[in-house]
């Protein structure tokens, strides 16, 4: 989508239309002679990756900034210290919009008012945070909103709440959430809560009872996008009964290679394909491979006994604050997976999903390892370079790192 890069070529130059005369030759031979097989297809020049890359609108769906700036009270506008995600960072690697989660602790469900409460905290920390470095990152509410702030050459910020227990069954909390900036919604966390049923807990209702078929109908009607990452599987086949909208995964991998509860089965992708909806491709180390996520079993099973045993704060701000510091518990630092894992999990979903339903959707954690090969966001050329490598088109590898989101917030959000 090169009209939206016309900010950054504003500052940085055009550096793609050397290309341009080079590539209108190429197709024109294809047309006539036909093209080469793309995995014979020679690998393009460093300078041409670039290119692309930069011409590409770059998307990633889902990362945990806002706990830095809540909880750290760090400035996203800095380079922080180790981490994967600020604004230089973002800059250097290319990336356009980043989807920032406001995550809800799932010990909050169950606790009247604290959920909205740590949902609204995390809102205005990210809200504040965007507006003191508004030279650069601007909040974008829809797809529309993302077309025109890239175009200007800043950075485009949606937020997403993720969990729905944030939202205390209450259709009117929804609606303000909404109001205030909030443009996606994650069901789920890792607590079945009083509507929608989870991957990581006991199911209540066998995926969404009544009211959480509301809920999924009301954000349809505001042009809230439905993200079904975290959900159990009779929750996520009962959203695409009932949405009128595509709607994402904004963070998960695929189980045919990695059999992980976080995963979606090759059945979940068909489905999302024939909704329209999008996957956003996970990084977490334990969802790419199996060995990685045996070894972290391992670790937790010696550690965790240990811990359960310390009594929890009480204050509950305090104790959100220490899970966070202390994300970086338990991750075997041997046999990371890779970069070539990664794009496994991309292959497998294009191969079951097609093209037109990938992502990426990170959520790198600033305490965790990341694949080898990303060491944050200022590396996702290695992406398009190893989208390249694998065979995919340039058209293909723009629908990859971003373009598929953006059709999907375009066609709920406008």
């Amino acid at each position: 989508m090169p009209e939206l890069k016309a900010g950054y070529r504003e500052q940085h130059g055009d550096v793609s239309l050397k290309y341009l005369n080079a590539t209108l030759i190429c197709l024109g031979a294809c047309l006539l002679f036909g093209c080469v097989p793309s995995e014979e297809a020679p690998p393009l020049s460093d300078e041409a990756l670039t290119a692309l890359h930069q011409e590409a609108l770059v998307w990633d769906c889902h990362n945990d900034l806002a706990y830095r700036v809540l909880f750290e009270g760090l400035d996203i506008g800095d380079r922080l210290p180790a981490g994967h995600v600020d604004l230089s960072r973002m800059e250097e690697g290319g990336v356009d919009v980043q989807t920032v989660a406001l995550f809800v602790q799932n010990f909050l469900y169950g606790q009247p008012g604290q959920g909205p409460r740590q949902a609204r905290m995390l809102l205005d920390a990210m809200l504040e945070a965007i507006e003191v470095n508004s030279d650069r990152v601007e909040l974008a509410r829809t797809g529309a909103d993302v077309e025109r702030i890239v175009a200007s050459g800043k950075l485009a910020m949606p937020l997403a709440i993720e969990g729905g227990h944030a939202i205390e069954s209450s259709l009117e909390l929804l609606g303000e959430f909404h109001s205030l900036g909030v443009s996606s919604m994650t069901l789920t966390h890792n607590v079945s809560h009083d509507w929608a049923d989870s991957s990581a807990d006991d199911p209540r209702w066998g995926g969404l009872n009544d009211f959480g078929r509301e809920v999924v109908r009301e954000m349809n009607q505001l042009g809230m996008v439905v993200d079904v990452s975290h959900v159990s599987d009779s929750t996520f086949f009962d959203v695409l009964e009932v949405t009128e909208d595509p709607v994402i995964l904004s963070h998960s991998g695929v189980r045919a290679i990695n059999p992980h509860r976080r995963n979606v089965s090759d059945e979940m992708l068909q489905a999302l394909a024939d909704n329209g909806g999008v996957i956003s491709i996970v990084f977490v180390l334990n969802y790419l491979t199996p060995a990685y996520r045996e070894a972290l079993n391992e670790l937790r099973s010696i550690s965790r006994p240990w811990f359960r045993q310390l009594p929890p704060p009480q204050d509950l701000d305090l104790r959100s604050a220490l899970d966070h510091l202390n994300a970086s518990r338990d991750w075997p630092m041997e046999n990371l997976p890779t970069l070539d894992d990664l794009l496994d999990h991309i292959d497998h979903a294009v191969s079951v999903a097609g093209v037109d339903h990938v992502g990426l959707g990170a959520d790198m954690y600033p305490r965790t390892p990341s694949p080898v090969g990303i060491r944050g966001v200022e590396d996702y050329l290695n992406i398009t370079r190893g989208l390249k490598a694998r065979g995919y088109s340039d058209e293909e590898v723009r629908k990859i790192m971003g373009g598929n989101l953006l059709r999907v917030w375009t066609a709920v959000t406008g």
